[in-house]
């Protein structure tokens, strides 16, 4: 009813049961985060609140451990005959367990005779506890055959490398080597003795090389005729990984100074994916495609000029911002087709048109990693690292997702980076565990929505070990009537994740300041549905942050500095990025670390390196006599003020003035002076690494008063930046919000990193 409504005593009652019964059974957070906990019953009620209605999942998320559930002895995995949902907690059961109700569409199924078993006093399964697909909310079927087309595909990892004179200047050919030869002989790539691998080189031609494990040597071969593509040996550029361990390892030590000399600056870049595709299409997998230069022979030719500055932050940016033409989605979707998936190493020195080469890995499950101005010695650490998590991470192949929801809801918007097959089948041809995917839900027309909402997302896939599996996560919210309850349920994070995918299409579908109005006319609206500050307790509070950051961040701020590879990039990581980094994106992290307190850098009880508190992010908090390290999820910045205490840098660095600290060597003086400080300072910046990887994020040393100090305090969004002249609290006011004083502000610092309960 209506708020101060009295709620009869039997609903209230069957709330607190429902409610019980979704915490108790619904997938861990770590998979699934709704931007609201408790779902409106009305379209009206869910157009006044304005908040985003979705959901958002990580189907493979790495911290917790799911339990497998081997369906042989049943004869098949259990689900609804008509909408195909898998049977899981939230069902109900009738005539004393010889049937059940799905509770995404209400049809009545007969249960399996081999899966029956008796009902208790509450009408649930006697056995429930015992049955991990009854009992939690997440869990993993061993798939039978009838869920493969073809035997389990191996791992397969073809690497396709820019060799032109740029990315042999500036270190990428060595760097991606050297990366490729560590994690051969580390042993962590997946797959074991099944894996495949390939490598080809590209310049203004392509070099196959033949890997066949019978060589004393590998062979190049030269293809330069890109208008006809053909392989020149099919069967010996993709082998097996441990038969031909030598010759591989014999190409890779060779590889840089068979280039060294060269004189090419001309790229071929999309014809050298084409002749990938070639070499892998009769199995799928991983292509990994390192870039200095921007293709502009063969095919798939891209060109230097669409970039115009003068278009930054006008109505015309948008532009640069979309891909030239539909070519390299149309070569994605036939990448989809035979299960290859394209992750795309950007190490440019100039325009490279990212926003063109972005279908690739956009629509085949595959992410971007850009790196502006690379030079090996500075981001060399970074493209490594990065690289090899890419290689070892836990991955799926050759999967397919399906997203069901109950009925009176309907999907309108998917978002992540998959190709959506007819209605609603979702083709990743390479799941992994930091992939995000997120849906946008509405009422059906003239529906009463039913007492529970729920979902499943449904991920088939192949894992590394050969096994074919279904990842089935569900998870229900209960819906209210109480517009102050479903206000107060709102997850902020996840909201503020959902705005920012919409305002990304409204950038696309029209002008970039159409995302800006949209994101501030969302907040204001969600601030002013809520009511004055008070009643929408901490998410309410969030909110605003988030959406200011985001107006702030290179994703979305109104500045003529923000190159469009740049952008582009930060828009597609947006799109498959785990909550919680998104949220450091927008909001990033500060600490002090010049009056650190005597547990922060040691470790406590559980094996946890203590961290300083967080700040909030305004320079008032600041001082010169003090070091502030700040991080977004992408990179770490140590601001380091011209007072600074001369122990501290002697302490920390192992030198005795400001001067003497060189900022491209300083990093790695931390944690080597013996000092206990130097020690506790490395291991928080080692922890919050850690935290937050993928990426791998590089410390920036910046000195007071240098320029680099820009970029720091753009990242103090509380303050007055380059991106939008508001402070938090001129902000709130312009939202039509009260201000909150200094001590509300700081909400975020709570749940800026991830929950501690992950």
């Amino acid at each position: 009813g209506m708020p101060g409504q009295a709620v009869s005593p039997t609903h209230d009652a069957q709330a607190e049961a429902i409610a019980k019964e979704c915490a108790e059974f619904n997938a861990p957070p770590t998979f699934v985060r709704p931007s609201l906990t408790k779902f409106p019953n009305s379209q009206n009620m869910k157009q006044k609140a304005k908040i985003p209605l979705g959901v958002l999942f990580q189907p493979l998320a790495r911290k917790y451990r799911v339990p497998a559930v081997n369906f042989g002895s049943v004869g098949t995995v259990v689900r609804c005959k008509r909408c195909r949902t898998y049977i899981n907690p939230f069902v109900q059961w009738e005539a004393n367990g010889r049937r059940w109700v799905c509770n995404l569409c209400g049809y009545i199924n007969d249960t399996p005779n081999h899966y029956y078993y008796n009902l208790d006093e509450t009408g649930k399964r006697a056995d429930r506890y015992e049955r991990c697909e009854l009992s939690t909310g997440s869990v993993e079927y061993i798939a039978p055959g009838e869920y493969m087309v073809r035997p389990p595909q191996p791992p397969v990892f073809m690497f396709v490398i820019d060799v032109t004179l740029p990315a042999v200047n500036n270190g990428l050919v060595d760097t991606v080597v050297h990366a490729i030869r560590t994690a051969l002989q580390s042993e962590k790539l997946p797959g074991g003795s099944r894996t495949q691998i390939g490598i080809m080189t590209f310049d203004s031609s392509i070099h196959f090389y033949n890997l066949n494990g019978g060589l004393a040597q590998p062979q190049m071969l030269v293809v330069s005729d890109l208008e006809d593509l053909f392989l020149p040996l099919p069967d010996d550029i993709l082998v097996n990984a441990s038969e031909s361990e030598k010759v591989v390892q014999g190409l890779l030590d060779s590889l840089p100074s068979m280039h060294r000399n060269t004189k090419i600056n001309e790229s071929c870049l999309g014809s050298a994916v084409k002749a990938a595709h070639m070499a892998v299409k009769h199995i799928g997998g991983k292509v990994l495609v390192f870039a200095s230069t921007l293709p502009t022979v063969g095919e798939l030719q891209l060109k230097y000029n669409r970039y115009k500055p003068p278009m930054l932050n006008t109505e015309r940016e948008v532009e640069l911002l979309k891909p030239a033409d539909e070519e390299y989605k149309a070569l994605a979707v036939e990448l989809t087709r035979v299960q290859i998936s394209v992750e795309l190493f950007l190490c440019p020195n100039q325009y490279i048109d990212a926003a063109s080469l972005a279908p690739l890995v956009k629509f085949t499950g595959g992410d971007l990693h850009y790196y502006s101005n690379f030079n090996a010695s500075q981001q060399g650490d970074k493209l490594r690292e990065e690289l090899l998590h890419v290689l070892t991470r836990n991955m799926g192949w050759e999967a397919v997702m399906r997203i069901r929801v109950s009925r009176g809801w309907k999907i309108t918007n998917f978002f992540g980076h998959l190709y959506i097959r007819g209605m609603d089948l979702l083709v990743v041809p390479n799941c992994h565990s930091d992939q995000t995917f997120s849906i946008c839900l509405d009422l059906e027309e003239n529906v009463i929505p039913e007492p529970i909402v729920c979902v499943q997302c449904a991920l088939l896939y192949t894992n590394s070990d050969g096994e074919r599996r279904i990842r089935v996560h569900t998870y229900s919210m209960p819906v209210t009537q109480s517009f102050p309850e479903m206000m107060n349920s709102m997850d902020a994070q996840a909201a503020a994740s959902l705005l920012s995918q919409q305002a990304v299409d409204q950038a696309l579908k029209a002008k970039l300041a159409d995302a800006r109005t949209f994101l501030q006319s969302s907040c204001s609206q969600i601030v002013a549905s809520a009511g004055t500050g008070t009643q929408g307790g901490e998410p309410l509070r969030l909110l605003p942050l988030y959406v200011m950051g985001m107006l702030k961040s290179i994703a979305f701020r109104a500045t003529n500095d923000v190159h469009p590879d740049q952008r582009v990039f930060s828009w597609l990581r947006l799109e498959s990025l785990p909550v919680d980094m998104q949220a450091s994106f927008f909001y990033p992290r500060m600490v002090a670390l010049h009056n650190l307190d005597h547990t922060a850098g040691t470790v406590d009880e559980q094996d946890q390196v203590q961290l300083p508190a967080p700040m909030n992010l305004t320079s008032e908090g600041m001082s010169q006599d003090g070091a502030f390290l700040m991080e977004d999820g992408e990179m770490m910045m140590m601001w380091i003020g011209r007072s600074i205490s001369l122990n501290f840098l002697y302490s920390v660095f192992g030198v005795s003035s400001l001067d003497q600290l060189n900022p491209d060597v300083a990093e790695t003086l931390i944690g080597t002076t013996g000092d206990q400080l130097s020690s506790r300072v490395n291991a928080i910046i080692q922890a919050i690494r850690l935290e937050r990887e993928p990426p791998y994020m590089k410390l920036y040393i910046i000195r007071q008063g240098e320029p680099a100090e820009n970029r720091f305090f753009s990242n103090l969004v509380e303050d007055r930046t380059l991106g939008l002249q508001l402070t938090y609290n001129e902000f709130l006011s312009k939202l039509g919000s009260r201000p909150m004083g200094a001590a509300a502000a700081a909400a975020p610092t709570a749940t800026a990193g991830p929950m501690r309960q992950y």
